[in-house]
């Protein structure tokens, strides 16, 4: 009995293996991964406001990194001027077929001074 035990169980585990052999990752991201030029809508506590074009790092369906035309940024993690990033996982906009006709996102930028930064990114 016990032969017919150690048996079943091991077809068992050679159809599973032979079945998830052949599976590939699938990647369920809206839109791939990399950097895409937006339109930035910047406004702060100061009353600041402009819009710029400017080249934004999506990863995951968030924006995680927004580019300056000064090679400055700001981005989710550690950084050294102190800020928290908040926000950044994109809204899809999608035409009658299903079929994706823009994204937007907002981030907010705090700093420990009470400063606030918001971007309205449009892909």
């Amino acid at each position: 009995m016990k032969s017919y035990i150690i048996t079943f169980m091991l077809a068992i585990l050679c159809f599973f293996t032979q079945e998830t052999r052949g599976q590939q990752f699938v990647s369920y991201n809206q839109i791939e991964n990399g950097n895409y030029e937006a339109t930035v809508h910047y406004s702060s506590t100061t009353g600041q406001k402009s819009t710029y074009k400017l080249i934004v790092t999506v990863s995951n369906d968030a924006v995680t990194t927004i580019h300056f035309n000064n090679n400055g940024s700001v981005h989710t993690g550690y950084n050294n001027e102190g800020y928290i990033y908040t926000g950044g996982s994109l809204t899809f906009s999608r035409d009658y077929n299903s079929k994706i006709t823009g994204a937007s996102t907002i981030v907010k930028i705090k700093y420990s001074n009470g400063a606030v930064q918001q971007f309205k990114v449009e892909l």
